[in-house]
């Protein structure tokens, strides 16, 4: 009986020990971190950049993390006193011992930093997925799997750990970040000084329902995974891959898209495109950091927002709009580009009524949506109506339009249909034109009261007919106090100079 080996009780199954101990965690780091979030709001705020309720491992825990997000997404108070409302409403004052953990967590707050109790969790997270994978090879060894197969597994988990490993310093020095830029911005659509997706900074493109804003979007995108050759005449930059998130009536955005493509596109939509139906796993107050990952998981360098209203509550609130602002720059910052669509302001009764907006604070929501984008357009009509009104409210460069679009929905094609040329009106004007006459028929021809802004853009416009030596600007020639005229720079034969 020499040979036979007796087992000790404390052996397990697993001869290698993988299963002996309990997987990384640290309810401690948990307990500290709720603990900080129970008093300060802003404290959750910092640690949703890093962690999600995934990265809890005590039930309790994970409840009370999701409990606090909801009472903030709502404006509410996260004291223990209405936390354990909140977790009675649920059903769940088991798991909370009757409300008793909620005022043990609370009475333990210290003067610790909740991103860094976050980065402990966010550690121990990574350790039980590294031990989750060396149990799967494991396994995978045993069970006679291909070598190439594991080695698959190996790489896949490498490269999603590089992608959500922090990204190292972001310090650049002044002289650089300054003066070393382009003498162009550089675009994602457009060409020259005609851009409407400036690389870096997030597009919004907003309208009422019907309009055609997600079809303006889509052919964009389309655009840039090489299945159009451009959009609105302008051309699109190649992306490797774009992510959509249809979360606003996802079937309708899919019918959109269909009249676009054909069968022969499949290949190129499936490597280039991919969808996330519905709203995002978490809303945007709860965890900025989501579309980030979410963005990482898809491989993308381009995500699509369908639409705005469904990535966060309510966006009239300023924690709605920074919430917002916060997931975008996050995403921008990573070298992914960001395109929403979003609505305009439900207008009443009144005298304004059914006119057409002009004006950022006229879109819907907190005003740090649109302070945080680079270029916001809009379009307006009937739902329904071929012809719609085409308007560059932000730019990062020089103005696009006012244009006029018109769809052919049955194609999916949409094309500027009427441009104003400001050289015609030049041409056509009764002497010297001003300012504020070009801005009274490009943008206000019904009102006849452009705003000063719409002026100092009309101006603009015109000083670039004279930077190209096509028109003249003449001070005090419009007649009407001390505003500058211009006329149109014909040559001594009568003939209009090439634009230089």
């Amino acid at each position: 009986m020499e040979n036979v080996r007796h087992m000790n009780p404390r052996d397990t199954a697993d001869e290698d020990g993988l299963n002996r101990t309990p997987p990384p965690s640290d309810p401690a780091a948990e307990r500290a971190l709720l603990a900080q979030c129970l008093h300060r709001a802003s404290e959750y705020t910092e640690a949703a950049e890093l962690i999600t309720s995934d990265d809890f491992t005590q039930p309790a825990h994970r409840l009370l993390w999701d409990v606090i997000g909801h009472q903030l997404t709502e404006g509410k108070p996260t004291d223990p006193v209405s936390l354990r409302a909140a977790v009675e409403k649920l059903g769940q004052l088991r798991q909370v011992q009757d409300g008793n953990l909620i005022w043990q967590i609370a009475g333990e707050a210290g003067g610790g930093s909740a991103q860094a109790y976050a980065e402990i969790l966010r550690g121990k997270t990574r350790l039980r997925e590294i031990e989750a994978l060396a149990i799967r090879l494991r396994s995978g060894v045993l069970n006679g799997q291909a070598p190439e197969d594991l080695e698959e597994q190996i790489a896949g988990h490498v490269h999603q750990l590089t992608r959500e490993a922090p990204t190292g310093s972001r310090f650049v020095p002044g002289g650089s970040f300054i003066l070393d830029r382009p003498d162009t911005v550089p675009a994602i659509w457009g060409e020259g000084d005609q851009i409407l997706w400036a690389e870096g900074e997030a597009l919004i493109i907003a309208g009422p329902p019907g309009v055609g804003k997600t079809t303006v979007g889509q052919q964009v995108l389309l655009a840039a995974i090489g299945v159009r050759p451009h959009a609105l005449g302008l051309a699109v930059r190649p992306a490797k891959r774009v992510l959509y998130l249809a979360s606003d009536r996802p079937q309708q955005a899919a019918r959109s898209m269909a009249r676009m493509v054909t069968l022969e596109h499949r290949d190129l939509l499936n490597q280039h495109l991919v969808f996330w139906p519905g709203p995002p796993p978490k809303d945007f107050i709860k965890d900025p950091g989501v579309l980030l990952r979410l963005a990482r998981q898809a491989d993308a360098d381009v995500v699509c927002l369908d639409s705005l209203k469904d990535m966060a509550g309510e966006l009239a609130s300023e924690e709605g709009g920074q919430a917002i602002n916060s997931a975008i720059q996050r995403t921008l910052v990573e070298g992914i580009e960001v395109l929403a669509l979003h609505h305009h302001r439900k207008q009443g009764g009144g005298k304004d009524s059914g006119r057409e907006p002009t004006l950022l604070d006229e879109l819907y929501g907190s005003t740090w949506i649109t302070a945080g984008a680079g270029s916001v357009v809009s379009l307006w009509g009937a739902a329904g109506d071929p012809i719609v009104s085409f308007r560059h409210l932000k730019q990062p460069s020089a103005e696009c339009g006012p244009w006029r679009l018109k769809h052919d929905h049955p194609r999916g094609v949409t094309e500027i249909w009427h441009e104003v040329d400001v050289l015609d009106i030049l041409l056509h004007a009764k002497g010297a034109l001003t300012a504020h006459q070009l801005a009274c028929q490009i943008y206000s021809p019904d009102k006849g009261k452009p705003s000063a802004s719409e002026v100092e853009k009309a101006r603009r416009k015109l000083d670039q007919l004279v930077e190209k030596g096509i028109a003249h600007k003449i001070a005090n020639g419009g007649g009407r106090g001390s505003q500058s005229g211009y006329v149109a720079a014909f040559s001594s034969t009568g003939e209009l100079p090439e634009a230089s």
